[in-house]
């Protein structure tokens, strides 16, 4: 077994500050990165903030029994990020308040990765959220108890991360959403394409690859964040950044594709009953990783 380091991060108190992020999400990142951790051939580094330190070293080590082995905790304040001169320069910081997304932790997805040894043969960022009711329907979601059930799966096993290393290869394995007859988002502007595609975006909650092309993938990233930043006086999202990326340099990556975030088992109402027919759910590309 190839050795796999998957990186992610809780910080749980940032909506209303100067960074912004998603509300009422404590239980639910640390739950589901319990889940996710059920890929026990892998190893974890999960960022937080020193004020959010100890609750998560008494809830991962003490409470739930995880081996410090598997999950290191490292403490990051978010003012260190190796991009904060630009987010500074050009965040609007009123909005950013109100906002549920983080740009200190979207670009530290990749700069993170710098703190790294570079020992193990893989890298993987994963969101610790991933694993959640809205993105995998009821049979893959034990319902354990109330406060548990919502995050708890057996999905992401070593069987998954075996999977998945075999098939990423010597590419970088990412997840593109159908942004044609589904759209979900805008990207950054066309001259930056070497041949303009926006009809898929990418997301930034699982990716990775050998560590020698993710150390070219930090790069090009960081190149492209630097000059689109300086030349357009705006913010772009991670997820802009690597949909960019993924176009001009399509060879280099192995993409899982879906066209809707929805499931059977959570749709709205009133959807035409072929809907989850002609749309693909995105937990149907984590299935394809495992046939």
């Amino acid at each position: 077994m190839k050795k796999v380091k998957f990186i992610t991060a809780i910080y749980n108190n940032l909506f209303g500050t100067e960074f912004g992020g998603r509300q009422s999400r404590r239980d639910h990142y640390k739950w589901s990165l319990i889940s996710i951790m059920r890929m026990t051939d892998a190893d974890f580094t999960c960022y937080c903030s020193k004020s959010e330190y100890q609750e998560l070293y008494d809830f991962f080590y003490v409470k739930n029994n995880i081996s410090q082995n598997q999950l290191e905790l490292k403490q990051f304040e978010l003012s260190n990020n190796l991009n904060f001169n630009y987010i500074e320069n050009y965040k609007n910081f009123e909005e950013i308040k109100k906002s549920d997304r983080c740009f200190e932790i979207q670009y530290n997805k990749f700069f993170w990765l710098l703190n790294e040894d570079f020992s193990y043969d893989y890298y993987f960022w994963i969101d610790a959220g991933f694993c959640h009711c809205g993105l995998l329907p009821d049979k893959y979601l034990t319902y354990c108890d109330v406060t548990r059930g919502y995050f708890d799966s057996y999905f992401f096993d070593n069987e998954f991360l075996q999977k998945m290393i075999d098939k990423t290869g010597e590419q970088i394995t990412i997840f593109t959403k159908d942004n044609l007859r589904n759209y979900w988002s805008d990207t950054v502007p066309q001259n930056y394409y070497n041949q303009y595609d926006s009809t898929l975006h990418v997301i930034g909650g699982l990716f990775g690859g050998k560590k020698e092309i993710m150390k070219w993938y930090v790069n090009e990233f960081q190149n492209s964040l630097k000059k689109i930043t300086e030349e357009t006086k705006r913010l772009y999202s991670e997820e802009h950044y690597m949909s960019l990326i993924y176009v001009n340099n399509r060879d280099k990556f192995k993409t899982y594709t879906f066209d809707i975030w929805w499931h059977e088992t959570n749709g709205p109402n009133g959807l035409a009953d072929n809907y989850f027919v002609i749309n693909k759910s995105f937990y149907k590309s984590l299935e394809d990783i495992k046939l």
